[in-house]
This record gives C-alpha cells, structure tokens and sequence, in this order.
C-alpha cells in the first residue's frame, strides 16, 4: 500500500476507472453476441438493428478511451460484415431510426435546485415589480387630470369674475 497520500487517491481514482471500463467492456460484449444471435436466428431487422447499436456502443467506447479507435473500427466492421449475411435491402428500408432521448433539464444538485429558485424568485420579484410600477403610473396619471381639472375650472372661474 502506498504512503503518499497524492499516490492513494491516484489508486482509488484508477480502480473507479477500471470498474468503469469493465463494464463498458462487457456492454460492448453483450452487443456483439446479440448481434451474432440475431444472424444465427436469420432475423434481418434484429440484425440490423443490433448492429447498429452494438457500432453506437463501439464509437462511444472509442471516444471515452475505453477501447483505441482502430479496434473499434475493425469490430464495427466485422459486427456489419457478420450482419450484412442476413440483411435484406427491404430490412434496411423498413428500419427506422430509434427516436431521440429529449435533453434533461440539467441539475440534480443542491446547488442547482436553489440555483433556479433563486432566478424564479427573481423572475417573481420582477413581474410584481412591473405591477407596482403599472399602479403607480396609473395613479400618476389619475393624479395629473385632476389637477388639470381642478387649474381648468381655476380659470374658468377667474374668466367669470
């Protein structure tokens, strides 16, 4: 066991990695054979559709540095190559693309929780703030015809006398 206390956390750092990797490795693995038992079931779709997540999975893996990018491209290809066997063109046209998972709204977190109550409150404090701005111009303009009133009839009254 390491002494130095940069080099413990370096270790606890690398086995959080290693886990990491592991299951990505295995998820990687599980694709593959589902590819490979699709071809054996002579399912064109399931084929095509395994293969192309299990290529989806390859890239990830690739761009986290899980696995170097040329294996990933030489898996891919054999994942296609073993896919292509069964694969009709009519299994390509009827494949339709999984939709999209919409973004979640970010912030899971204390911080971010009373990050968007803060600009809420804000949010809040301002409306009311127009409100009484709003009131207050009303009032002020109620206030101004009155007084134009009451100097009018001032000298309606000084012209009659």
């Amino acid at each position: 066991m390491a002494n130095i206390k940069s080099q413990k956390k370096r270790i606890i750092t690398n086995e959080k990695a290693r886990m990491r990797n592991r299951a990505v490795r295995s998820e990687l693995k599980t694709a593959t054979r589902a590819v490979k038992d699709a071809v054996a079931a002579n399912d064109g779709k399931k084929a095509l559709e395994t293969a192309l997540y299990a290529c989806k999975l390859m890239d990830r893996a690739a761009s986290k540095g899980v696995i170097h990018k040329n294996q990933a491209a030489n898996r891919k290809s054999g994942v296609m190559k073993l896919a292509n066997t069964v694969i009709t063109d009519e299994d390509r046209a009827a494949y339709v693309a999984p939709a999209k998972k919409q973004p979640v709204a970010k912030g899971g977190t204390k911080k971010a929780a009373a990050k968007a109550a803060r600009q809420a409150a804000m949010k809040e404090a301002e409306q009311a703030k127009d409100e009484r701005r709003k009131k207050q111009q009303a009032l002020e303009a109620e206030a101004a015809k009155k007084k134009a009133a009451a100097e009018a009839a001032e000298e309606t009254e000084e012209a009659a006398e």
